[in-house]
C-alpha cells in the first residue's frame, strides 16, 4: 500500500463486554463470556451453551421509538458503530458524510427474522404477516441500517465469506480506501446467535458438547470435541494516514498488509493457509518481526490442526517462540467474529499484554506450537500477525503493526 491506512476507533459489543475498556479488561482477564443459553429453548439439543451478549440495552444508543423496526444484528451493529465514531473523535456531517464509507462482515443475520416472518404466514395466514420483519431478513440489513442511522453516504456494501467474513470486508474496505474512493471506512463484523442457527449447528455435529468434563471451547486442546457458537459486533475505524494527521489523532495501528485466498486441496489442506501467512508477511521491512499470532483455532479438529500446520511451514526456523492465542475460547466462534478478533488485535498493540486461551489442559501433538494459556501475558507487542480460516476453501492473514 502506498499509503498508509491506520486504525483510530474501535466499538465491540460482545459477550465479555461491551465497550472497548470492557472488552479489554476481559481479555487480559481471561473471562469466559460464554454460557448456558437463556434466551431461546435448548432443551430440544445435547449442546446448551453459547457466547450470547450480556448487560446490552439498545436504548443507550438508538431512539426508543426506532428499536422495534430493528433486527438484533443491526441493533448491535449501530451500537459499536457509534463507539467506534465516539473513540475515533470523528464526527458525520453533511459536509463529511459522502467521504465516510462502510463495509461490514455479516453471515446469518436475518435468519430469527426470516423465520418469524414465514412462521406467522404458515401458522395465520399471509394476511397476518408483519411486514416490519421483511427489510431485515436479508443479510446487509445491519450495514443498511447503521448507514441511515447515522448518515454515512459513502461507499456501503456487505461481504459474506464464511468464516473469513470479517476479514474480506476489511480488505475490501483497505482497497477502497487506497484506490480513494473513501477518506474513512467504518469495518468489522456482526453476528447474531438466534435458535434457528444453533439448531442448523447442532445437526450438522458441530458444536461442542459436555462429554463429562464439561461443554466449552477449548482451542488447540487434545480433549475439543466442536466450536461454540458467539455473538457480536465490532466496529472499526480506518482512515488514510494523511486524513488522520490532518485531525491530530493517534492510531491504535497501522494495517501492513494481508491476503486472501482460496485453496481446497483435501492432502495438503494447510498448505494454502500457509501460503495467505507468507503472503501477508512477505512485504515486512526494517527488521520486523512477528511478535504475536492472533490464531483462527476454534476448538475443531480439522481447523485448529490446519493451523499450526501452516505456522510451522511458514515459520520453520521460530514456530516454537512465537506467541500465539486464541480469544475464541473467550467469545466462541461465529461467522464474522473476525471482527471482534482485530479489535482485540489493535487493543494489544498498545495495551502490552497478550490474551489467553482459556480452557487449555492437555496438549494435542498435533498442534505443538507456543500458545499462552489460561491467563494473559505481559509483553510488548509491535507486530501482530492475524489469521482466519474457512474450512470450505478461503483463508484470510493480515498484518499489523504499531
Amino acid at each position: 500500500m502506498d499509503e498508509g491506512i491506520v486504525i483510530t476507533g474501535i466499538g465491540v459489543v460482545s459477550s465479555i463486554g461491551v465497550g472497548k475498556d470492557q472488552f479489554c479488561l476481559g481479555l487480559r482477564e481471561g473471562s469466559d463470556g460464554i454460557s448456558e443459553i437463556s434466551e431461546f429453548d435448548t432443551s430440544p439439543f445435547r449442546e446448551k451453551k453459547g457466547g450470547m451478549v450480556k448487560g446490552f440495552n439498545a436504548r443507550e444508543f438508538i431512539p426508543i421509538s426506532k428499536i422495534r423496526k430493528l433486527d438484533r444484528a443491526s441493533q448491535l451493529a449501530i451500537a459499536a458503530s457509534r463507539l467506534a465514531l465516539e473513540d475515533a473523535k470523528l464526527a458525520i456531517t453533511s459536509s463529511t458524510c459522502f467521504g465516510i464509507g462502510i463495509i461490514l462482515g455479516s453471515g446469518f443475520c436475518g435468519l430469527a427474522n426470516s423465520e418469524a416472518f414465514h412462521r406467522r404466514q404458515v401458522l395465520r395466514g399471509f394476511l397476518e404477516m408483519n411486514p416490519m420483519l421483511f427489510p431485515n431478513t436479508v443479510p446487509n440489513a445491519a450495514t443498511g441500517n447503521v448507514s441511515i442511522e447515522l448518515g454515512i453516504k459513502g461507499v456501503n456494501s456487505t461481504v459474506v465469506q464464511s468464516h473469513c467474513t470479517a476479514e474480506a470486508a476489511m480488505i475490501m474496505a483497505c482497497d477502497m480506501l487506497a484506490e480513494g474512493k473513501a477518506e474513512v471506512i467504518l469495518t468489522g463484523g456482526v453476528d447474531e446467535l438466534s435458535e434457528i442457527l444453533f439448531r442448523a449447528y447442532s445437526a450438522l455435529n458441530l458444536l461442542s458438547h459436555d462429554r463429562g468434563d464439561g461443554e466449552m471451547s477449548r482451542p488447540y486442546d487434545l480433549s475439543r470435541n466442536g466450536i461454540v457458537l458467539g455473538e457480536g459486533a465490532a466496529i472499526l475505524v480506518l482512515e488514510k494516514e494523511r486524513h488522520v494527521l490532518s485531525r491530530g489523532v493517534e492510531p491504535y495501528g497501522r494495517i501492513l498488509s494481508y491476503s486472501l485466498v482460496g485453496g481446497s486441496d483435501p492432502d495438503i489442506p494447510w498448505r494454502d493457509i500457509e501460503r495467505a501467512i507468507e503472503l501477508a508477511i512477505g512485504g515486512m521491512q526494517g527488521g520486523r518481526k512477528v511478535d504475536y499470532i492472533s490464531g483462527a483455532g476454534n476448538s475443531s479438529k480439522r481447523v485448529d490442526a490446519m493451523e499450526a500446520r501452516a505456522i510451522k511451514g511458514a515459520f520453520p526456523s521460530d514456530y516454537h517462540a512465537l506467541p500465539i492465542s486464541s480469544i475464541k475460547s473467550m467469545l466462541g466462534e461465529s461467522i464474522a467474529s473476525g471482527g471482534m478478533r482485530m479489535a482485540a488485535n489493535a487493543l494489544i498493540l498498545g495495551e502490552g499484554f497478550i490474551p489467553p486461551t482459556i480452557h487449555y489442559q492437555t496438549p494435542d501433538p498435533h498442534c505443538d506450537l507456543n500458545y499462552v494459556v489460561n491467563s494473559s501475558m505481559e509483553r510488548e507487542t509491535k507486530t501482530i500477525l492475524h489469521n482466519a480460516i474457512s474450512p470450505d476453501g478461503t483463508y484470510a492473514s493480515i498484518l499489523l503493526g504499531r
